[in-house]
């Protein structure tokens, strides 16, 4: 995982205080030691944050971490367990919750 312990404490503590319940994951080449380069691309899955969620999310994270290009995909839980494009992401995430 090549996010540093503070920015994973960053991104779960800024997703948690919108919903607590929500899981968080890292994917793409952020979650992959072997890679250099990357945005931080985050799935959420929570049955509370909606799209419009995903702005203030991004805000909040920027503020906090600095100007880094942050790809965050907002899905239902239950959505997630039907919808094959989440499912080949969670085969290769790192849950950060």
């Amino acid at each position: 995982m090549r996010i540093k312990p503070g920015e994973k404490n960053i991104i779960v503590s800024t997703v948690k205080a919108q919903d607590n319940s929500a899981d968080v994951y890292l994917y793409g080449s952020r979650a992959d030691d072997q890679l250099k380069g990357g945005d931080i691309d985050l799935l959420i899955l929570s049955d509370r944050l909606q799209f419009s969620d995903k702005v203030t999310l991004l805000i909040n994270l920027k503020e906090q971490m600095g100007d880094q290009k942050i790809d965050l995909l907002i899905k239902g839980k239950r959505e997630s367990e039907v919808d094959p494009f989440v499912q080949q992401i969670l085969m290769s995430a790192i849950k950060l919750t």
